[in-house]
């Protein structure tokens, strides 16, 4: 999982620019566009991160399968089939601004050796995304923090 916490004035600065948030063009610049069809955004709308509803939510979305997608027979009809893949970028109030994002066109920031693409992406957008928070989990279990501090990025492990 990644999560991304930054004001939402941030993300607006770092995707609209040059792309643009849900954008489908190939544009300039970096994108966020979603990989479910708005259906975890939808879900979570005016859910606080501190209700149950969220973290439910949250660990049905994570939770890892043969296909990686919500089941056929899932009871909410709206998910089924869907992919569960994506960033999560939350508000500094802790509500949703954008969850199963795409994080496309962000520039590479550094290396985080023996990383995968979920890494790079964690520090593309702590890079990108002013004043922002990143979390990565990696499939292994471990928990890094990254965030931008000066001029260069710091990456925090939280748990191994």
């Amino acid at each position: 999982a990644l999560v991304c916490v930054a004001d939402p004035v941030a993300f607006r600065w770092a995707f609209d620019q040059q792309g643009g948030i849900d954008s489908q063009a190939s544009a300039a610049g970096p994108v966020v566009q979603s990989s479910d069809d708005g259906y975890m955004t939808n879900r979570l709308k005016g859910i606080h991160v501190s209700d149950e509803r969220f973290a439910v939510a949250v660990r049905e979305f994570t939770a890892h399968s043969d296909s990686d997608r919500w089941p056929e027979d899932h009871p909410d009809e709206a998910a089924r089939g869907r992919p569960k893949d994506g960033a999560f970028l939350l508000s500094s109030s802790g509500y949703r601004v954008k969850c199963a994002a795409k994080l496309l066109g962000l520039p590479p920031a550094a290396a985080f050796p023996n990383a995968g693409t979920k890494h790079q992406a964690a520090l593309a957008c702590a890079s990108a995304v002013s004043d922002s928070f990143v979390f990565v989990r990696s499939d292994s279990g471990a928990l890094q923090l990254v965030f931008k501090r000066h001029v260069g990025l710091c990456v925090c492990t939280l748990c191994a």
